[in-house]
């Protein structure tokens, strides 16, 4: 993607150089040439985005165009490149991510570079894995690293659950955008099989979709600056391939009580604003929240119609149906009332345990 040089004169760090003084140099300095050389070479467009890259190094980036600088800092590197004389780049990897900024004098070139290199560069993984940014507020900035871990497919699950939840859970695994409402809620007593449905829905919907997870809701709710670092943050290259963004609020019960407003101050009012209020308008994003609370306990402004795009019941397995769960995994246990997930794995493996065997692969099951 390298081209010839037009007759101005540019500040250039030779490739040799930049390699062999690379660990001299400052955090930052890319990004402030960057903005410095594409202010005074007229190019007066500029794509950013971020994607999924835990491996990037210095000598993948190198190679991609003339290097103008380089440098390694504690957390990843970056290098800033010139592509043609009209076309600067600007890539940086680092704690799971990618970021990328390109600058030049046409719309539709940048994008179609900016395309071809988030897709080149972008963490593919495994097929039994996802990546998930994980959140996290911190003095200054918060922190987001990604990481990919194990998600199983939903069909592999789908026996986990009853009847009636297994019905919704297939609807929303299925769907290819989002749906009506930006809020999903998911419900029921802990045991039930939640967090691993989590899994099962990043996985099927990473096709269109990144997950976030956020790992303290109080905090994310308690003001807009964390919020808002973390929801206009660009996972997605050019406009026309724009991804969505699920957020993952799990056991958030005391943020949706009918008394969440004395509790958790203006939490809920954020909450209700980002799914379908000003806040959250443009930002293409689904919130899902977890609870073990009953959802007569919910407020009710959080499930009204047009909010909520589904409200799912994780519930006990019915007697007749954790029975049948036993026998198809070698059980010869039985139960004689409603029983979760997790029951159903304490009791069974004590089961093939006393016989000596363990055949219920908990690699592809979970419960809580």
């Amino acid at each position: 993607m390298s081209g010839e040089r037009d007759g101005r004169r540019r500040s250039r760090v030779p490739p040799k150089l930049a390699l062999s003084t690379i660990q001299e140099l400052h955090g930052g300095l890319v990004g402030a040439a960057f903005n410095e050389r594409a202010a005074s070479d007229g190019l007066s467009y500029v794509r950013r985005a971020s994607f999924p890259a835990a491996q990037l190094t210095l000598e993948q980036l190198v190679v991609l165009g003339d290097v103008e600088l380089a440098e390694r800092h504690p957390h990843g590197c970056a290098v800033l490149l010139r592509l043609e004389p009209d076309m600067l780049l600007q890539l940086a990897g680092g704690r799971g991510h990618g970021e990328i900024a390109i600058a030049g004098t046409g719309r539709a070139a940048v994008d179609a570079v900016a395309a071809e290199l988030i897709a080149t560069l972008r963490e593919r993984g495994a097929d039994d894995e996802i990546v998930v940014t994980f959140w996290a507020d911190a003095p200054g900035r918060p922190l987001n690293p990604r990481r990919r871990i194990a998600a199983p497919d939903w069909e592999e699950i789908r026996g986990n659950y009853g009847a009636a939840t297994r019905a919704q859970l297939d609807e929303l695994m299925a769907a290819e955008q989002p749906g009506p409402g930006g809020l999903v809620l998911w419900h029921g007593k802990p045991g039930t099989g939640k967090s691993y449905a989590l899994r099962a829905l990043a996985r099927a919907w990473r096709g269109w979709c990144d997950t976030h997870f956020i790992t303290d809701a109080d905090a994310f709710l308690g003001g807009t600056s964390y919020l808002l670092s973390a929801l206009q943050r660009s996972d997605h290259g050019p406009r026309s391939e724009r991804r969505w963004r699920l957020v993952i609020l799990e056991d958030a019960g005391e943020l949706l009580a009918v008394d969440a407003r004395a509790v958790a101050g203006q939490g809920l009012s954020r909450l209700l604003n980002l799914t379908d209020g000003l806040l959250g308008a443009g930002l293409r994003t689904v919130v899902l929240l977890t609870t073990n609370e009953p959802v007569r306990r919910v407020h009710p402004a959080v499930v009204r119609p047009g909010r909520t795009w589904a409200e799912v019941e994780f519930s006990e397995l019915s007697t007749a149906e954790a029975n049948a769960w036993l026998k198809e995994r070698g059980s010869e246990r039985r139960v004689e009332r409603p029983t979760t997930l997790a029951e159903l794995f304490a009791s069974g493996r004590r089961s093939v345990a006393s016989r000596g065997g363990f055949g219920f692969g908990a690699s592809r099951t979970g419960s809580t």
